[in-house]
């Protein structure tokens, strides 16, 4: 998606690799307005923000705190070199999820795009390590045709606004449920722990979730308080933060990369039901499904879908309360529970819709928000087709303009729909490797249908890109090698939480559609790109959201969020899920946003580009300032193979 590399139809979405040398400007204050020393509600902000904070900005007034609350350490927002006295392990009793072990992936993980169905293409982000990080999405694509079932109706599901600012946990110390990497020392550069929080806030029945935090210091402030940290959002819905790349920050590209161009504390968790949080959502009868998709097994994605539904259910979770006004109330009570008023929230792919989400119902717990690659609340899944036949052609009129590519593979958009249809009459098999397991798989039958769900996936990577019109003519040649190796990366994926995705789908997104709206979104689009997309892909999700029993979030979760809070707003060209549209979307109804689209980027702008990780940087850091895009002029369209 151009200018907005996240979940369809948003602002713009998540960047890549490298952050650019800019310098920042001078701390406006030794005096940190945004810690308090413990939780008071603060008032909701309101009006146009001026260009510096004016005294008393996001002023707090007492509140009487919740039964059983626990307020947060005293020196809210440091933690030492040394643990402190609270540091404890793990509670009594405490058993680690079952799915704690991850796949050996590279750091960083970026923001994953979402399964569009069964047939298992589910995308991974890639990253070079050291001086690349290369970003890839989770998709998966349907192959299995479903029938047309009747809408099912729910009762519209609580709001959790009347505990809007109310603390309901404090952070608990412990030690980080990953193995730090190497030269990494928990208490120094990372400090680990959890935040406990109702399960559904509408019902106080007791039950609650357990939110896995880590907080990465940033050289600047090893010995001192951040006034500024920055709270990273996941995408998905039911990606991960830490249970994917947190172990393989190393001492090595702590500071080269991790902090290279960013000087404020980094603050990760687990969203509900996904990585080290619990309980988790994750369904191990999908990711069993890739694999045996792979193999040539004949279980549809709707059997192993309805397989994790009875089970989760069955264990007593409420999947009604897994959603993005649930999980907004969990990022205000992560930002409480660590001592501070407000932090800067960076957002990416679904990350960006929560952003979105905690900007509507909880300003005061915000100092600004980067939106990198939007999927907005007001969006639907509707926009796959007209998502994916836009980057298709963003693709292919990039090479024909290209003279290099254009004069090694010509006519690529023929080439391409002709090798779909060949494909499709006459399947091929070749080997691949799953990067996250190592383990070989024999393709045994990629028809033309899995070529199309491949390329859609594979343009989440702003790294793989350019080889894209090569691998295409290859392919045409009988020749799989780039096929096999780009299908490794982007095929398998093991982390993603297929059940907060789905409880957030059907719950935010499908009940606000009908089996006519899917019909239409296929119309004006190549009919290639409209099975797989829009009969395989996103029938298959509603047909799944029919037996998900979610109830549906209230409308007025699904109108544009309005807000003057300081954003900023980035989309890539080529991002296939969430196109620059999006950022152009969302960004007209923020009065005080600064939007971005980076040419030749992919899904995720952070970590894309030099030039995207200087603008991201220099926003965090005065985000009253626009900051300086002109390296966007000096960028260029992908340098095709």
């Amino acid at each position: 998606m151009q200018n907005d590399p996240s979940m369809n139809a948003g602002p713009d979405e998540t960047p890549s690799p490298q952050r650019g040398a800019q310098e920042k400007p001078a701390q406006q204050s030794s005096v940190n307005p945004y810690i308090e020393p413990a939780y008071q509600e603060s008032v909701p902000q309101s009006g146009s923000i001026p260009a510096t904070p004016p005294p008393g900005y996001a002023q707090s007034g007492s509140i009487s705190q919740p039964p059983g609350y626990v307020p947060p350490p005293a020196q809210p927002g440091y933690i030492p070199m040394t643990p402190p006295p609270g540091y404890v392990p793990l509670p009594p009793g405490y058993v680690p999820p079952s799915d704690i072990t991850m796949p050996l992936m590279q750091w960083p993980v970026p923001p994953r795009p979402r399964r569009l169905g069964g047939l298992a293409i589910a995308g991974i982000v890639l990253a070079a390590v050291v001086v690349l990080a290369v970003m890839f999405a989770t998709i998966s694509l349907a192959r299995v045709p479903g029938s047309t079932p009747t809408p099912t109706t729910h009762a519209p599901a609580s709001t959790p606004a009347g505990q809007l600012g109310k603390p309901t946990s404090a952070f608990q110390a412990a030690p980080c449920p990953f193995q730090p990497g190497a030269g990494i020392v928990e208490g120094q550069q990372l400090s680990c722990g959890y935040v406990t929080v109702p399960e559904d806030r509408g019902t106080n029945d007791g039950k609650t979730v357990r939110l896995a935090v880590a907080i990465f210091r940033s050289p600047k402030y090893l010995h001192s308080v951040d006034p500024d940290p920055v709270l990273r959002l996941e995408g998905g819905p039911g990606g991960p933060s830490l249970s994917d790349w947190a172990q393989y920050v190393t001492a090595a590209n702590y500071n080269s990369l991790f902090f290279k161009y960013f000087d404020h504390d980094l603050i990760m968790f687990d969203q509900r039901g996904t990585g080290y949080s619990t309980p988790s959502l994750k369904c191990p009868e999908l990711i069993a499904l890739q694999q045996d998709s792979a193999a040539g097994s004949q279980q549809t994605y709707e059997q192993a879908a309805q397989a994790c539904y009875t089970r989760l259910v069955s264990s007593g979770i409420d999947l009604s309360s897994f959603n993005t006004l649930q999980n907004a109330a969990d990022v205000a009570d992560i930002v409480h529970a660590l001592g501070y008023k407000q932090m800067t929230i960076y957002g990416v792919s679904y990350g960006t819709r929560l952003a979105l989400t905690v900007m509507r119902l909880y300003p005061s717990v915000v100092h600004a928000v980067v939106l990198d690659s939007v999927y907005p609340p007001q969006d639907n899944r509707t926009q796959l087709p007209s998502d994916a036949q836009r980057v298709f052609t963003v693709l292919f009129q990039g090479c024909a303009r290209d003279p290099n590519c254009n004069a090694r593979y010509p006519n690529l958009q023929s080439v391409f729909y002709n090798l779909v249809a060949q494909l499709n009459a006459h399947p091929i098999s070749f080997s691949t490797v799953d990067l996250t397991t190592n383990k070989q798989y024999t393709i045994s039958s990629f028809a033309g249908d899995d070529l199309v769900g491949w390329l859609f996936s594979s343009l989440y990577a702003t790294s793989i890109i350019p080889a894209l019109p090569q691998t295409i003519y290859q392919i045409k040649n009988h020749d799989y090698t780039q096929l096999s190796e780009i299908y490794g990366e982007v095929g398998f994926d093991d982390t993603i939480s297929d059940g907060l995705f789905y409880s957030t789908e059907c719950s935010e997104d499908y009940p606000f559609i009908t089996q006519q709206d899917i019909t239409n979104s296929e119309q004006g689009v190549a009919p290639q790109i409209a099975k797989v997309l829009g009969q395989e892909g996103e029938e298959e999700e509603y047909n799944v959201c029919q037996f998900w029993k979610v109830q549906p979030v209230p409308a007025a979760q699904k109108q544009p969020v309005v807000s003057s809070l300081p954003t900023l707003v980035l989309a890539g060209e080529y991002d296939p899920i969430t196109p620059p549209s999006n950022a152009q979307d969302t960004a007209s109804h923020l009065s005080h946003s600064y939007l971005f689209t980076f040419p030749g980027q992919g899904h995720g702008q952070e970590y894309s580009s030099d030039c995207s990780d200087q603008i991201i940087a220099a926003f965090e850091d005065n985000p009253y300032q626009a900051p300086d895009s002109s390296c966007i002029s000096q960028m260029t369209e992908p340098a095709f193979l």
